[in-house]
């Protein structure tokens, strides 16, 4: 029979821990013969990573770039010289390591992630190391709270015109006017995007219908400051509603609720770079171009709570939000947001005073009259991933700017 091991996360059994949080936990390791090593240890490491190719036959070139964040080994027994001889039997260690405040979530991408994992060695002189490894969800406390600006609406607009060709010249059209509104900025997954889209086609084209998208935009840097970049784009959620006909105005409102994904964030990794926006789409006739309006949101780990000032209430340690609007010399023809530009990171250093439990973050946040979150797997969409998937908190609430009715 093998030798076995079993890492265990102290009342932890979804393995969810947040940055600046204790993590603790239990290994049974089992053999079943006796076996000269150098120590056995547990490493908690975390780390990014990314990998692509570009071009084709002798143009092909391949980038990557790995970044770590974590990487914290503990002796069980042994060390780094001389050897112990581990008789047959079971043993048991405990283990603990205190996650720095700074960490980036938990990411699964098609071509690179950010990863944590524990991993249990045993180090055997002139053989291959035997290794047991698990891997966990960390995720970076974002309270969208903590920045004003995305309790106000989130605002964008266009005019759209289509050319009008005939044999002896090419005019444009009148514009159909789009004007796509949520209540808020930013929301937390598990939360219902109200949507509203205003629409008054004065142009000669009618819209079929409009879909509206969650667009994950991920980038991908070689090493912090690169030039050298891989960008996604992945749809999450894709919903049809009704168009607008010529000469008419339609008020066309979507309610989409925001599925377990990571937070946005283009700060803490110089690796992986992630943000959100809602994107609509108009369908007209093929021989023109489709309007397409984007609308970015913040996606947070807390949501915003209803009729507070802004971070009242809440625990002290939280990390200011980090909103990633269109920048303000966007390109786009009429176009006009009105969502919040970027604000910057406050100091990291009392993470370590984040009152949650530091051993179960299922287990109820301190905040008064609130249910905690419950936390499910990530939505995979465009070939993400290979196999583990993290699990994010979601927040089932209906508040007075998220609501399924």
């Amino acid at each position: 029979m093998p030798t076995t091991c079993e890492i265990d996360f102290e009342n932890n059994p979804l393995k969810v821990i947040y940055a600046g949080q204790l993590l603790r936990g239990t290994v049974q390791l089992t053999s079943t013969e006796e076996k000269n090593v150098r120590g056995v240890y547990i490493c908690i490491h975390g780390k990014a990573h990314c990998y692509w190719t570009e071009g084709s036959g002798d143009n092909r070139r391949t980038y990557s770039g790995d970044e770590d964040y974590l990487n914290e080994r503990t002796y069980f027994v042994g060390g780094n010289s001389g050897e112990i001889r581990l008789s047959p039997g079971s043993y048991n260690y405990s283990f603990q390591c205190m996650l720095p405040p700074g960490l980036p979530t938990s990411f699964e991408g098609e071509i690179g992630y950010i990863r944590y994992t524990a991993r249990v060695v045993l180090d055997i002189p002139l053989w291959p190391d035997k290794s047991f490894e698990v891997p966990f969800t960390v995720i970076k406390a974002i309270n969208l709270n903590a920045d004003p600006r995305l309790k106000e609406p989130a605002i964008v607009e266009q005019n759209k015109t289509f050319s009008l060709c005939c044999l002896l010249c090419c005019c444009s059209s009148d514009p159909m006017r789009i004007i796509a509104r949520t209540p808020v900025g930013g929301y937390a997954p598990g939360q219902i995007i109200n949507l509203e889209i205003n629409v008054k086609n004065e142009s000669d084209q009618p819209v079929s219908e409009f879909t509206v998208q969650l667009i994950k935009q991920i980038n991908y840097h070689t090493h912090a400051g690169s030039a050298r970049q891989k960008h996604e784009t992945i749809s999450i959620i894709e919903q049809d509603t009704r168009g607008c006909d010529v000469s008419q105005e339609e008020i066309i409102r979507v309610n989409m609720e925001v599925p377990p994904i990571p937070p946005t964030d283009f700060d803490t990794s110089n690796i992986v770079k992630v943000r959100y926006s809602i994107r609509i789409i108009g369908s007209v006739a093929c021989c023109h171009n489709n309007p397409v309006i984007d609308l970015p949101i913040t996606i947070g780990s807390y949501p915003i709570q209803d009729a507070s000032p802004a971070y009242a209430g809440y625990p002290i340690g939280y990390q200011q939000s980090i909103g990633y609007p269109h920048p303000n010399n966007i390109q786009t023809d009429n176009i006009i947001s009105q969502q919040p530009s970027a604000p910057q990171l406050t100091d990291q250093s009392n993470f370590s005073t984040l009152p949650y439990p530091s051993a179960a973050p299922n287990a109820p946040f301190q905040f008064p009259n609130e249910d905690p979150p419950t936390y499910e797997e990530a939505v995979i969409k465009g070939g993400e991933g290979d196999n583990f998937k993290p699990k994010y908190p979601m927040f089932k609430r209906n508040t007075s700017y998220s609501s399924g009715n």
